[in-house]
């Protein structure tokens, strides 16, 4: 084989190895070809609106005014229709489809396509690309913002700079198969849309409905039909007993953090071990006991660990057992989580050195007056609380599941 067939192989096997980068691994089958590489800057300049000085806002008008705060949300100010119209033709705007891009901010990289309606946008925080769609679809450029790593300047307060936005590089196929992409990943996106609006529906209904019987507004009544006893006032003291059970040896069960949302293992809720070295000493707790932390108690700090079966905490927590002879562990997971028990929980508490943390009058807590019904209509509460729970959570896997197959979806589908 001669020296010029050599290289012209040579120079076709590194054309196809190029080629093949600029593949994705799933693609329909109507389409191939490599995708094409371009930088943002090329497909159009960086716009953003005139600048909107806050005297010019006011908290009510014709127009909304997005702050970076607000951007993708429901606006918060406002600005007249008259200065409005003035900034639109004379300076930059966004048209409708256009993808909005927050540059700074705690809403930093976050996307919205812009729906077309009147509404006025923060400044330089807040760009967007004038984007040929005959060339680059929007919906298909809204979706590579987001699997693109934007190049962050080091910074205490990140800043997407236009001259960033410009050198991106994005990689492209023919429109025709950008449409069909944009489409399909559309109907993901609705389907979680879909899914996350039906179990917000379902929060809401469940706190509704948990208003209406810890208020004994809406009551069960027995297998024969009849009403349940009134329901007792008592004392939170007369319901729970204070248990202080201690680990003999260093890591002796699982680390557990109890936050405002739930309980946690500590190595999947912190990125660092937050425990001492040596964690002997600190306090055991088991399946269906009370635990809170007595200085975050104000802030919803107070959970019913029914997911280990044992666990070790801070030594500054505090751990209690249910009497069964007046309470229903289930029924206490969502008592104890109301308005009116946060409410208790704060005047129990005590300003400390710190704004966040307070100090809880053990005492205080435990003579907070509550109103039991009977253990039986605890119990029947308390099902019928945990169904809802148990739609919600079955919701809350299919929003995963469909996550993650969107992931999947953007590795295999771009390049």
């Amino acid at each position: 084989m001669s020296t010029a067939t050599t290289q012209i192989e040579t120079e076709k096997r590194s054309s196809e190895r190029s080629r093949s980068k600029l593949v994705p691994e799933l693609r329909f089958e109507d389409f191939d070809g490599g995708w094409m590489k371009k930088k943002l800057g090329g497909i159009g300049k960086v716009s953003m609106c005139k600048r909107i000085m806050k005297d010019q806002t006011s908290p009510s008008g014709d127009i909304p005014f997005y702050k970076i705060g607000t951007f993708g949300k429901q606006a918060n100010a406002f600005i007249d229709n008259d200065l409005y119209e003035e900034f639109k033709s004379k300076y930059s705007y966004p048209k409708k489809g256009d993808v909005l891009i927050a540059a700074s901010g705690a809403t930093y990289g976050k996307t919205v396509v812009f729906d077309g309606n009147p509404g006025f946008f923060q400044d330089s925080n807040i760009v967007w690309i004038d984007n040929d769609e005959t060339i680059v679809n929007n919906t298909f450029l809204n979706i590579s913002y987001q699997i693109i790593k934007w190049a962050i300047q080091t910074s205490t307060i990140p800043r997407l700079y236009n001259d960033i936005i410009r050198n991106t590089l994005i990689f492209t196929p023919t429109l025709p198969e950008q449409q069909k992409i944009a489409s399909f990943l559309s109907a993901v996106d609705e389907k979680i849309q879909q899914l996350t609006k039906r179990k917000a529906l379902l929060e809401q209904y469940k706190k509704g409905v948990m208003q209406q019987l810890f208020s004994g507004q809406l009551r069960f009544k027995d297998e024969n039909g009849n009403p349940y006893p009134d329901w007792e006032e008592k004392r939170l003291g007369d319901t729970i007993k204070e248990v202080v059970d201690k680990s003999i040896s260093s890591n002796q069960y699982p680390i557990l953090s109890s936050t405002k949302n739930d309980i946690y293992l500590q190595s999947e809720y912190f990125t660092r071990d937050i425990a001492s070295a040596d964690n002997t000493g600190y306090k055991i707790l088991r399946m269906n006991q009370l635990v809170f932390s007595p200085q975050n108690l104000w802030l919803g700090n107070i959970n019913i660990n029914t997911k280990f079966e044992m666990g070790i905490v801070s030594p500054s927590y505090k751990i209690f057992n249910f009497k069964k002879e007046v309470a229903i562990v289930i029924f206490f997971k969502d008592f104890l989580q109301t308005n009116r028990m946060m409410y208790e929980y704060a005047q129990a508490s005590e300003q400390g050195a710190s704004v966040v943390r307070r100090n809880l009058d053990m005492p205080s807590f435990k003579a907070i007056k509550i109103k039991l019904p009977c253990l039986e209509e605890q119990q029947k509460i308390a099902t019928y609380l945990s169904s809802i729970d148990t739609k919600i959570e079955s919701v809350t896997h299919q929003i995963t599941q469909t996550q993650t197959f969107k992931k999947g979806l953007l590795q295999g589908m771009f390049v």
